[in-house]
């Protein structure tokens, strides 16, 4: 229905402007003979079988433009308005347009009648139908092609999305991982290969660097042994005590850079049930000759056993390097409390002026450290808390503000 009256509106354009183009170009005679000479017969509407004619109330004033009247006149409305009508003869379907003026004092009808089964016109009627039928039947058909074709898109990328997510994570804990999905497209696969063959080498060079590193710290531990039984003969106290604590401190460094080695194949080892509260009794009895003689107090929080599974020689270290934390850099009468009464939980709090906001993003980094000219301090002690709770499924939290910093360790209870 939209169509048909489109068509009809514009075919009722088409011939009022016709009208109007003979309207401007009436002349009246000596004699009362109407003319329309000035008419040019040449408008291309004309080659479409167009016909325009001048009526008064009994005949034809003026002959066809083109081809003779279509029409007799009787049958060629003469209203008091615009008419637009249509007629059918024995050859022809025919719709016109008739319009009422005054010319010279007489009233007059000019009328334009086009041909619609012209081949021109015929043309435009196939266009018309295809509008009408064909598209109501192509335009469903090309919405469900698009739609499956954006179905066969998306499940052709579904392996893509799931060797994207696997890529992300990969990481120094988990360089074992590659891109094995057989489902990956044929034309994705040269790329998950080279990103595999990428990997095989960096895991290669991790590899290396790490057994460098363990290497290197083994064959550091009795060189630095030696070295400080002979600090320790030397007469001078002083010196003595200077060269004993850098020896210690590299010591320290070394032990940490082995920690590091053994936590990085962690995932190789077997678990075992490990007592939280035991764990953290032992590590508080080690650190408490140290707390004491700087004027520091500590404090034990507990509420019977607090298993978890884990490995007991990781866990001590990461309380130990905690809690040798919280001692070394609190000032003098600060006060330290483990807290282990939280399923699967470990705790060390201090008192002391806290960790500045814009720090507690980087302790965790390995060497690390807020004071880069303090040589005791190797950098690597909260970096192994953290890779020893990512090891164990779980995580280390730091929560800090002046007079409180609290390190919580999460494991898993059993």
């Amino acid at each position: 229905m939209f169509l048909d009256a489109t068509v009809d509106h514009l075919e009722r354009q088409t011939l009022r402007a016709q009208v109007l183009a003979v309207r401007s170009a009436i002349v009246v005679r000596p004699g009362g003979t109407v003319d329309i000479a000035a008419y040019d017969a040449r408008r291309p509407p004309l080659a479409a079988g167009m016909t325009v004619m001048v009526l008064d109330e009994r005949r034809v004033l003026t002959d066809g433009m083109v081809t003779p009247a279509p029409l007799a006149a009787p049958r060629i409305p003469r209203r008091d308005d615009e008419t637009y009508f249509t007629r059918r003869s024995r050859q022809s379907f025919y719709a016109g347009l008739s319009v009422p003026v005054v010319v010279a004092g007489r009233r007059l009808w000019i009328v334009a009648i086009q041909n619609l089964d012209h081949p021109a016109n015929v043309i435009d009627d196939v266009v018309r139908q295809f509008l009408l039928h064909g598209f109501s039947v192509v335009s469903p058909l090309l919405l469900l092609l698009l739609g499956i074709d954006a179905l066969i898109v998306r499940r052709a990328l579904r392996p893509v999305r799931r060797a994207s997510a696997l890529v992300r994570t990969i990481d120094a804990s988990r360089p074992d991982l590659r891109l094995t999905d057989p489902a990956i497209p044929t034309e994705v696969r040269p790329l998950a290969d080279a990103v595999n063959s990428a990997l095989d080498r960096l895991t290669t060079s991790l590899r290396m660097t790490r057994d460098f590193t363990a290497d290197a710290a083994h064959e550091l531990r009795t060189p630095i042994t030696v070295a400080r039984v002979r600090a320790a003969q030397v007469e001078d106290p002083a010196l003595r005590a200077a060269l004993i604590a850098d020896l210690d401190a590299l010591a320290s460094t070394v032990g940490h850079l082995l920690d590091i080695a053994e936590l990085d194949s962690i995932g190789q080892l077997a678990m075992a049930p490990v007592d939280l509260s035991a764990t953290a009794q032992h590590a508080v009895a080690t650190i408490a000759p140290l707390a004491f003689r700087q004027g520091k107090t500590l404090e034990m929080r507990e509420d019977g056993a607090n298993i978890v599974d884990g490995q007991q020689q990781f866990i001590e270290r990461a309380l130990g390097a905690l809690l040798e934390n919280a001692v070394k850099h609190t000032p003098r009468g600060c006060h330290v409390v483990v807290d282990v009464r939280e399923a699967g939980v470990i705790s060390v709090a201090d008192d002391g002026p806290g960790i500045a906001p814009s720090d507690q993003e980087l302790v965790f980094h390995r060497f690390w450290r807020r004071d880069r000219t303090a040589a005791a301090n190797s950098g690597l002690g909260l970096a192994i808390v953290q890779r020893v709770a990512l090891a164990h499924g779980g995580n280390v939290v730091l929560m800090s503000r002046p007079g409180l910093t609290v390190f919580t360790l999460r494991f898993f209870a059993t």
